[in-house]
Parts: structure tokens; C-alpha cells; sequence
């Protein structure tokens, strides 16, 4: 809030009347003005978040929390909103307002989960021999990834994929329990705690279970190796990591080159007889072999798909599952994920939060586009280091939530069915 004594003059209009009133009651304030204005408002996000919403109710109007923050005087929101064209009625009804802000955007609650040292120390119990990670032309085996990790320099991490990179984001994550990651770059920066990691891998590690290979050698291998080929993001191979490390998993990472080359994908998968692929859309609709039938389960990022990919992977890998997951920067892991058969529906995973809302920051009806919010557990911090992101707000409709602006569009169905536009 910031104030001036300048000058002050009375509400003059109906509508500066009633918004008079309307600031008092959610500021507090009574005679604070500069020049011709009457309140200033000043950009505080919380306080305008919930004028956002009164203005809705008060006055039929939708206007934009951000345009607020623009317009910070009672004389000039006035003219705004006597400018502005009144709303259609809300044709929500109580039933579907308690579906979209609970039943369908909120997903089961988070079981006690381990932490990330934890996790770590579980990697630790697996046998020595047993390969951990092929990367490039690189093998590393559980006992020499531990033996690295414990002498790491935490430098900077040097650019694409190498298992001395990953050595260095494990160290990372070791060296100071609680602390996270950064993901993004400034003034985006956006901190991913252990705890919101640890949510991601409890998920990953779920879901893995579903399709596991049950044959295993105690003593030099797994038979769950996991592919990741998708670009490289620092959150993404962290929760990859831990999860394989947990489950005694093998893990493989491709290059930048081999992403570029689908026949080198497929190589690698026959290579490593993969049982679990993590990719991209665009990454799986370009792999053209005839058959990989080690595959069990196909994890693709990104809800862009059709029925043909779907029909395509499953005589690839006959008796596989198929999903596709809707992730965001700033949020650890997936936040929402359905079966990969073309309709691109998805439904928030375990301790997500997921809400379709208009420009006023109120939910839409099943059907109608709206601005895509998430939050839950997994959710980061967007200040890092005083270099804060505007796109974390405050869950109108949760006590003490958090949501993250994703800036996607997307809608309910009727059924409860999340669908990204």
C-alpha cells in the first residue's frame, strides 16, 4: 500500500461511492488520497486478488487483478468500471462450483512420503555392481555414482547431459537437506523445495510400480531401466534420478544428438532393453522401429496427442500402458495425467491442485476456457534470492494456498475431465 496527503476530495459518483465503501471495508482505510484520487491501492497482490473478486459480485464487472494494480485510485477504477461491460450472470451451479474448486481440481491426498536424503540414502543399499546410469558413451555403476557424489565439487553444472552433470545435481540436492533447486532464471526464478520433490517422486515412483518388470538379479542388474528422452530440465532428471535410485532402477539419459535421431532412440532402447520411456510427443510420434518389446509403460510429457500415436505405440510394445502428463516450470514433477487415447484428458495426480479460472479470477463453468492455475504440494517458491516472479498468487478459495499463473488455457468437461487447450 502507499499513501499520500497531497490532497483529498469526497467520492463524488454512485460508483465512487460504493467502491469507497468497498475499499474500506477490505483496507481499512478512511481519508487517504493524493491530489484527485481518493485510495491508492499500490500493487499489493493480496489485497487485490480480493477486490478482484468483490468488483465480480459488487458490480457485474471483470477486471483483469492486474489492471488494478495499474489503476490504483478510486477515481480512476471508477471510470473503469462505468466503462465496463457488465457480466453475464454466473451459470454455475453450487454442484458444479463444489466439482471445479474441489472434486475435480484437487487430487487424493499425499500419503507421509520420504525425503530426498532419504531417497538418497536408499540408492546407497543397492549392490555396487549394478549400473545406475548410461549416458552417451558413459556407465556408471550404484558404487560409482556414490563414490563420485561423495567427492564432488559443487561448481557449476556444466551444459547437456553427462553423468558428471547428474553426479553434480545429486550432490546438489545432498549437501543441503531442505534447500531444493532452482529452476528458470531470473526474475523467473523458481525454487523447488525438497518437500516439493519428494512429492514428484512419490508419484513417479507410483506410477512406475504399475508396469514393473518383476525379474530381477539381486546382485548385477534390474530389470526396470528407464529411458528419459526429453530435452534436459534440471527438476525433470532430479526426480528421474531419485525415483530410479529408490527403486534400484537403471537409468538412461539421452544426448542432445540422440534426441535429434530417432533411430538412435530406438537404438538405445534395444541396447538397454528399456522397460519405461519418458518423452515428449514430438520425440515418440518420430521413433518408426517395428517392434520394442521390452517396453512395459510409455510416459509422455505433453497432452497434444492423437489416437494414432496411441495405437501406433501400442503394437510397437504389445501388452505397454500409455499416458501423457501435463507438467510446469515451476511445479516439481506432473501435475495432472490421463491415458494416452487421443482426448487429452488428464485428472490432477496426488496432492495437485489444478483450477480453471476467468480474468476476474473466478472458476468457469465445465466447457469454457479459462486461464489454468496449480498448486498442491509439489508447487514451488517464486522468490529466490529477492528475484521474485509475479505468476505466484494467492488461492482465492484455500486458506493459506498458493497458485501458479501457468499462462495455458484449459477447460473442465462435464465428466470432471481436465483438458489443456
Amino acid at each position: 500500500m502507499r499513501s499520500a496527503a497531497r490532497g483529498y476530495r469526497e467520492p463524488r459518483t454512485d460508483t465512487e461511492i460504493r467502491l469507497a465503501g468497498l475499499y474500506r471495508e477490505i483496507f481499512g482505510l478512511l481519508r487517504v488520497g493524493a491530489d484527485d484520487s481518493f485510495f491508492e491501492l499500490g500493487g499489493h497482490s493480496l489485497l487485490a486478488n480480493r477486490l478482484a473478486l468483490r468488483l465480480r459480485t459488487e458490480f457485474g464487472v471483470k477486471i483483469d487483478m492486474r489492471t488494478l494494480c495499474e489503476t490504483p485510485t478510486v477515481v480512476g477504477l471508477a471510470a473503469l468500471i462505468e466503462d465496463a461491460p457488465v457480466a453475464a450472470p454466473d451459470v454455475l451451479t453450487a454442484d458444479d462450483r463444489r466439482r471445479v474448486l474441489g472434486e475435480w481440481a484437487t487430487g487424493v491426498e499425499v500419503p507421509e512420503v520420504p525425503g530426498v536424503a532419504d531417497l538418497i540414502r536408499r540408492g546407497r543399499a543397492i549392490p555396487d555392481i549394478r549400473t545406475m546410469i548410461h549416458c552417451g558413451d558413459e556407465t556408471c555403476t550404484y558404487g560409482e555414482l556414490f563414490a563420485g557424489l561423495d567427492t564432488a565439487v559443487l561448481d557449476m553444472v556444466s551444459e547437456g547431459a553427462s553423468i558428471a552433470r547428474l553426479v553434480r545435481l545429486l550432490a546438489t540436492l545432498g549437501v543441503d537437506a531442505g534447500c531444493g533447486i532452482e529452476v528458470g532464471g531470473a526474475p523467473e526464478t523458481v525454487l523447488l523445495p525438497d518437500s516439493a520433490l519428494a512429492v514428484a517422486v512419490a508419484d513417479r515412483r507410483a506410477v512406475a510400480a504399475e508396469r514393473r518388470c518383476g525379474r530381477r538379479d539381486p546382485a548385477y542388474g534390474s530389470a526396470d531401466v528407464r529411458l528419459i528422452a526429453a530435452n534436459w530440465s534440471d527438476a525433470q532428471v532430479a526426480v528421474e534420478l531419485l525415483a530410479a535410485l529408490a527403486d534400484g532402477a537403471t537409468l538412461v539419459v539421452a544426448t542432445e544428438s540422440q534426441l535429434a535421431n530417432p533411430d538412435a532412440l530406438v537404438e538405445l532402447i534395444v541396447q538397454h532393453a528399456v522397460s519405461h520411456v519418458v518423452a515428449t510427443t514430438h520425440t515418440v510420434a518420430g521413433i518408426a522401429a517395428a517392434e520394442l518389446p521390452t517396453i512395459l509403460r510409455w510416459d509422455i510429457t505433453g497432452t497434444d496427442s492423437t489416437a494414432a500415436l496411441s495405437g501406433r505405440l501400442a503394437s510397437v510394445s504389445a501388452g505397454s500402458v500409455a499416458t501423457i502428463a501435463y507438467g510446469t516450470p515451476g511445479y516439481a514433477g506432473v501435475v495432472a495425467r490421463g491415458l494416452l487415447d487421443g482426448t487429452g484428458r488428464i485428472r490432477p495426480i496426488p496432492g495437485a491442485r489444478v483450477l480453471i479460472l476467468d480474468e476476474s479470477c473466478q472458476p468457469v463453468p465445465p466447457g469454457v476456457i479459462g486461464d489454468v492455475y496449480v498448486g498442491g504440494a509439489a508447487l514451488g517458491f517464486g522468490d529466490v534470492g529477492g528475484r521474485a516472479t509475479d505468476r505466484f498468487v494467492v488461492d482465492p478459495f484455500l486458506p493459506a494456498g498458493r497458485l501458479l499463473r501457468t499462462g495455458d488455457r484449459g477447460s473442465w468437461t462435464s465428466e470432471g475431465w481436465l483438458v489443456i487447450a
